[in-house]
């Protein structure tokens, strides 16, 4: 008996380390949260001095989110893409990105966030969207053709 406690204790202390290394956040039910979907919605082509709607429908599983954090668009010309933060910047914040001419969307309901934009000339433009819900954050682009 005394020979078996001679292992059995160190590896029981080995148990407990090895199941405290491997936690992983979950939520209250035991599950990982769902990761959110973002689906641009915007038409292809615009005509120049127009307003257009740029929208996102922002889900969780099946769900809308009506609440999320953050929702910006950035857009530019496919010519001039804005220059990317340095490593030593990291990422951008939400009040970086507006300084940097992101425009903050509102939510219109049923996980629908809009900006109304109007191009004022004509080209090929990228419009990414910038969404921050909980701990996700994803940031799907389109172009949209200004004739």
């Amino acid at each position: 008996m005394k020979g078996q406690a001679r292992w059995f204790t160190p590896l029981l202390i080995l148990i407990f380390i090895l199941n405290g290394c491997s936690y992983t956040e979950q939520s209250a039910s035991g599950e990982m949260p769902e990761m959110i979907r973002v689906k641009l919605m915007m038409p292809d082509q615009v005509k120049v001095n127009e307003e257009v709607a740029l929208q996102i429908k922002l889900t969780q599983g099946e769900k809308p989110v009506d609440d999320a954090d953050h929702v910006q668009f950035q857009i530019w010309n496919e010519e001039n893409e804005p220059a990317a933060p340095s490593i030593e910047e990291g990422m951008m914040n939400a009040d970086e990105l507006e300084a940097r001419g992101a425009v903050k969307a509102s939510s219109v309901g049923d996980g629908i966030y809009e900006v109304k934009h109007t191009f004022q000339e004509p080209g090929v433009y990228v419009v990414q969207a910038h969404v921050t819900s909980g701990a996700m954050h994803t940031m799907p682009r389109t172009k949209v053709t200004v004739k």
